[in-house]
C-alpha cells in the first residue's frame, strides 16, 4: 500500500534531485528516504530514479508517478487543512527557508510565537542563503522563504522590513576614535565577509563600487557563511566588517564593537517573503505569513 509519507519522499528527491538533501529537508536520514524509494518502487514494479550525469533524474515511469503525486499531494493537503477547521484541532507542517542573517536574531523568536498559537502543527525550517532558498521554493520543497535581497520574477513576493548593513569594529582599532572614514580607506584593513552568493555581501558590494571602491582589490581574508563567527572574530580583536543592524545591536549597545561611519555609504535593503507563483499556498503557510506580516518594522528590528 501507498501512503502519504512514501509520496512525500518521492517528490521531495525528484524536486531536489538529490537524497542527501530530501533527507535534510524531511528531517529523516538518507538511508530512510533510500528506503521509502525502493519501497515505492517494488509497489509500482518500475525503478522511478536513474543517474544521468552525475545527477539523479526521474525515469519515464517516474515522471508519470510524479505528476499524479504532485496533484495526490496538494488534495490532500486541502483535505487535511477542511478537517481541521471542521475539528478546530489542526495539524499540518509548514516548511519554511529562512536566510541566514534573519535565522541569527529575529525569526527564531517569531517561530516560538506562531507555534505557541497553534501549538499542534509541525514547523521545518532550513537556514541557507538567499540562493539556496530560492531554488528550493521553486522546486516547490518549501512551503516559503524569507530572504534578504530582491527575489527574481519567477516568485510572488513580498515586501517584509527593511533593515541596514553597517560596517564596524573592535574598539581598540584605530577607526573606533575617528567616527568616520573614507571609502579607499577599507583597502588598508583586514575584513571578514560574508560568502559569495549572501545577500548581506551583495547590498555591500553594490553600495561600495557605487562610490568608486573595486570590490576585488580589498583585503578579504576570511569568509565565512555565519553571521555570528563575523561578530565573534570582530569581537576578540581580529578584522573588521559589515552586517545587519539587527544582528549587532545588542553588542553595539554593550560597546564591545563600535559602528564606523563610511562618507557616502548608505547599504540598507528588503527582507521578502517569497512563495512559487506555481504551486498553491497551503493554509498554514498562507497564516504564517500574515503573521509575519502583522509584525511592524519597529517591532522587528528592535527585536
Amino acid at each position: 500500500m501507498i501512503d502519504i509519507s512514501k509520496l512525500k519522499t518521492f517528490v521531495a528527491v525528484a524536486d531536489l534531485g538529490s537524497f542527501s538533501k530530501a533527507s535534510e529537508i524531511l528531517y529523516i536520514t538518507q538511508p530512510a528516504v533510500t528506503q521509502q524509494i525502493k519501497a515505492l518502487e517494488r509497489i509500482i514494479g518500475a525503478k522511478l530514479f536513474q543517474r544521468q550525469g552525475g545527477k539523479i533524474v526521474l525515469t519515464d515511469e517516474g515522471k508519470r508517478i510524479y505528476e499524479i503525486a504532485k496533484s495526490l499531494l496538494a488534495d490532500y493537503e486541502s483535505l487535511m487543512e477542511e478537517m481541521a477547521r471542521i475539528k478546530k484541532d489542526f495539524k499540518d507542517t509548514l516548511f519554511l527557508g529562512i536566510s541566514t542573517t534573519l535565522s541569527e536574531y529575529k525569526v527564531p523568536e517569531l517561530l516560538v510565537e506562531f507555534h505557541s498559537q497553534l501549538p499542534n502543527i509541525s514547523i521545518r525550517a532550513m537556514v541557507d542563503n538567499s540562493q539556496h532558498i530560492e531554488e528550493s521554493v521553486a522546486s516547490g520543497v518549501l512551503n516559503l522563504g524569507i530572504i534578504e535581497r530582491e527575489p527574481s520574477e519567477r516568485f510572488s513576493s513580498i515586501k517584509w522590513f527593511m533593515d541596514e548593513v553597517i560596517f564596524f569594529v573592535h574598539p581598540s582599532h584605530p577607526f573606533a576614535e575617528r567616527g568616520e572614514i573614507e571609502p579607499e580607506e577599507l583597502y588598508g584593513v583586514d575584513l571578514i565577509f560574508r560568502e559569495v552568493s549572501s545577500g548581506t555581501r551583495k547590498v555591500v558590494r553594490e553600495e561600495l563600487e557605487r562610490l568608486g571602491v573595486a570590490f576585488e582589490k580589498l583585503n578579504i581574508r576570511i569568509e565565512i557563511n555565519c553571521g555570528r563567527s563575523i561578530l565573534s572574530m570582530v569581537k576578540r580583536g581580529y578584522g573588521t566588517s559589515f552586517l545587519s543592524k539587527g544582528l549587532i545591536e545588542k553588542d553595539l549597545e554593550e560597546g564591545s564593537i563600535v559602528p564606523v561611519k563610511i562618507r557616502g555609504f548608505n547599504a540598507v535593503r528588503w527582507y521578502y517573503i517569497i512563495y512559487s507563483e506555481s504551486e498553491r499556498l497551503t493554509y498554514l503557510a498562507s497564516r504564517f505569513m500574515r503573521f509575519l506580516l502583522s509584525k511592524t518594522s519597529s517591532e522587528l528590528v528592535a527585536g
